[in-house]
């Protein structure tokens, strides 16, 4: 069996974005981890990183478990800093290793993937444009269908937000918000947005309710995707359960200047007609700077 090709692992991304606005101290920062083993045995896997001031926080010492042969796992990763006061570039490097035992102490073989983490305070950029729904109008943004402007949950006090209707759907609804923008001609162009969800439970059984692959695209081309869960809230009992907000940082860069069509997009889903789901956008922020 050769080494090369006992699994593949496979970063969203190698390029970490994250916008420092209101972010709490400490930042943590959620990513999934793909590992595909392609090897005849059972595999247990192990996640390290070396990066200053960073460290994992899920999965507990960074072990991923068992994969069964020709099966692979989608695995959230969070990992975590001390709030800086300005921005930083972190350097470093994940290493995934994979073990024949559940001690993970007979390692076959090691990946690596050299990563980048820039926290940016995009706010403070040269060219900022910032939708934030507190005149209680779509400020020029499409909005997917029953979707409207409410005051109910914001980032700010006393703000707006744009909210979904809620959903039931198993096979999941795809929401969006969308605008004919002029990106600033910078260096480095980002956009940022926020998202919360709820679920509510109709019934005394537990049931799930599920916020995931969210993406962002131009003139119809994805530039950004989370092609996993990002929450699953699973409880019962007539009530609601919410979670967030969510922060996210997609790289326009390479559309700088360019006057596009931005959409983003979210899924509500649920498991039963008894579940519903809800979701709102907060502060969309679009940014450039040299």
């Amino acid at each position: 069996m050769s080494a090369e090709a006992i699994f593949q692992a496979n970063l969203n991304a190698d390029k970490i974005l994250i916008d420092m606005t209101h972010l709490p101290d400490p930042i943590t920062h959620r990513f999934w981890l793909k590992v595909q083993n392609q090897s005849v045995m059972r595999l247990y896997f192990k996640l390290l990183m070396s990066m200053p001031n960073w460290s994992i926080e899920s999965p507990t010492n960074g072990e991923i478990g068992e994969i069964s042969p020709a099966s692979s796992k989608a695995i959230p990763v969070d990992i975590s800093r001390p709030k800086p006061s300005t921005e930083v570039e972190d350097d470093g490097v994940l290493t995934l290793e994979a073990y024949t035992d559940d001690l993970y102490t007979d390692k076959v073989v090691e990946r690596s993937i050299n990563i980048k983490a820039l926290i940016e305070d995009l706010e403070n950029w040269t060219d900022v444009d910032i939708t934030d729904f507190d005149d209680g109008t779509p400020q020029g943004w499409t909005l997917s269908s029953g979707m409207s402007i409410v005051n109910d949950l914001s980032i700010e006090a006393g703000g707006y937000s744009a909210r979904t209707p809620e959903q039931n759907s198993a096979s999941g609804v795809t929401n969006y918000v969308e605008k004919g923008v002029t990106l600033p001609n910078r260096d480095k162009v980002r956009v940022s947005w926020y998202l919360a969800f709820r679920g509510r439970n109709t019934k005394t059984s537990a049931y799930r309710a599920f916020l995931q692959n969210v993406s962002v695209k131009v003139d119809d081309s994805e530039v950004f995707s989370i092609p996993y869960t990002i929450v699953e809230l699973y409880f019962s009992g007539s009530k609601s359960v919410y979670a967030g907000w969510f922060k996210f940082t997609a790289d326009l860069s390479a559309y700088r200047g360019q006057t596009v069509a931005l959409r983003i997009e979210w899924v509500n889903r649920v498991n039963i007609s008894y579940m519903y789901a809800m979701s709102w956008i907060d502060r969309i922020v679009i940014a450039g700077s040299d």
